[in-house]
Parts: C-alpha cells; sequence; structure tokens
C-alpha cells in the first residue's frame, strides 16, 4: 500500500461505507486520499488530501430523488480525469492491451506480432533453390507460400501453392528451374506492430493470403509470416 491513492465519490459525502475506508486511510498516512463529493461539509470533503467539490446539482428524475445528473456530471470528471492520466504517461493502445488482452477490445488491439509465424516455421529458401526443393519446404510447412532471401538474410521474393501451379503448367521441366527466376518480387511487407485488422484490410485488398513482416526498421529483412487464416481465427474482421 506504499504510495498508493484512493479515490472516493460520494454525492453527500457522509456515507457510512466511507467512514471504515477513511479511518484506515488515516492510519496509514502513505495512502493519500482523492475525495469527489458536492457536500463541503461532509466527512469525505474535510479528511480528502486532495478535495474535488462537484456542483450540487438539481437531479432529472422526479422530486429530486434519483441520481441522475450527479451520476452524468461525475462520469464527465472521471472520464476527464482518466484521460489526462493517460496522456501524462503516455498511455497507448499497446499498453491498454496488455490490460485488456481478452473481449471485444482485446480483439480489436491485437497486432500481426501477435498472430504471426517466426523462426523456424517461417518457409524460407534460398534464391538458388530448384522448384522442387522449395515445393518440399512449402508441402512441409503448410502455409502455402515460400519466402525467398539471399546469402545477406535480405528478402527477395515470394512463390505460392497458387504460383507453382501456373509454373507447372508453363514449364515442363520446372521443378529443375532456380526458384529466382520464377519468383515474385518485392513481397508485401507489413511491421509486426501493425493492427492485425489493418494486415486483413491490406489482403483483401490486394487480394492475397499472406503477408511478410519486419520489425519496423529493415523492411527487407522478414522476421515473420502472416496467414489470413490465422487472422479469421482470431475473429479478426
Amino acid at each position: 500500500i506504499s504510495n498508493d491513492i484512493v479515490i472516493l465519490i460520494s454525492l453527500s459525502g457522509n456515507s457510512n461505507e466511507l467512514k471504515n475506508i477513511i479511518q484506515f486511510c488515516s492510519r496509514n498516512k502513505n495512502i493519500k486520499v482523492i475525495g469527489i463529493t458536492s457536500n463541503k461539509k461532509s466527512i469525505l470533503y474535510k479528511n480528502s488530501d486532495i478535495k474535488i467539490l462537484m456542483p450540487n446539482v438539481k437531479e432529472a428524475g422526479p422530486s429530486n430523488i434519483v441520481p441522475t445528473s450527479s451520476t452524468t456530471m461525475t462520469m464527465c470528471l472521471t472520464d476527464s480525469l482518466a484521460i489526462a492520466c493517460m496522456r501524462y504517461k503516455k498511455f497507448d493502445k499497446f499498453d491498454f492491451k496488455k490490460f485488456h488482452p481478452s473481449g471485444s477490445l482485446g480483439i480489436k488491439l491485437k497486432t500481426v506480432n501477435d498472430l504471426m509465424f517466426t523462426k523456424n516455421k517461417i518457409p524460407f529458401v534460398s534464391e538458388t533453390t530448384t522448384m522442387k526443393n522449395a515445393l518440399k519446404i512449402l508441402t512441409k510447412k503448410g502455409l502455402g507460400v515460400v519466402i525467398i532471401k539471399n546469402k545477406k538474410n535480405i528478402t527477395k521474393g515470394i512463390l505460392t501453392d497458387g504460383d507453382l501451379k501456373r509454373v507447372n503448367q508453363k514449364f515442363e521441366n520446372f521443378k529443375t528451374l532456380k526458384i529466382k527466376s520464377l519468383m515474385i518480387k518485392n513481397p508485401v511487407s507489413v511491421s509486426k506492430d501493425m493492427l492485425a485488422s489493418e494486415s486483413l484490410y491490406i489482403m483483401n485488398k490486394k487480394r492475397i493470403t499472406s503477408l511478410c513482416v519486419h520489425d519496423g526498421k529493415r523492411k527487407k529483412n522478414t522476421i515473420g509470416i502472416l496467414h489470413i487464416h490465422s487472422l479469421l481465427n482470431a475473429n479478426i474482421s
């Protein structure tokens, strides 16, 4: 409880539930109390380290009994405090995702990094690989695509199973050809920090099922591959 802060919100500031909490905080001097109330003479206001006095407004309901106007006003204040804290701490969408990994918000905040295949799951082949050996890698990795790189590990191209079918029909001796001569150059690559929903938009727009993934700096250095099935399985839309 060191350096903790307690925010107490009460219209009257005299609710019985507040007394034990205020007493506990008083005994532990390192706990600061922020009191939000409409009653300047209340226990809460008098015992708060930081006092926020709200206007004493008339409730919208009959007989001025049911909290309506006051709760709306309090929501506006607390929302403003939350946004101010986010800006002060530079709390961004990636921080938000850490604390809200599940549900619809978690899905919306998933990034390419969360869903991509990495390391030995990436179907890498050398640009000097024959089509016969490339076909073996494509079948083994099961992603329907191979990524072609040179000796410096720079991505030079991509070839999908659809491309292989077209090549097979065009060349009788295609298995002996070097993949470098048949690959699709300059494949589409996205940053690992891109939102998964944005990557799906790119796939749909370009009518492709896989994306190369880079680290955000070296665009031709592939660190992962994102397949459309991963997006669909994660309910990305």
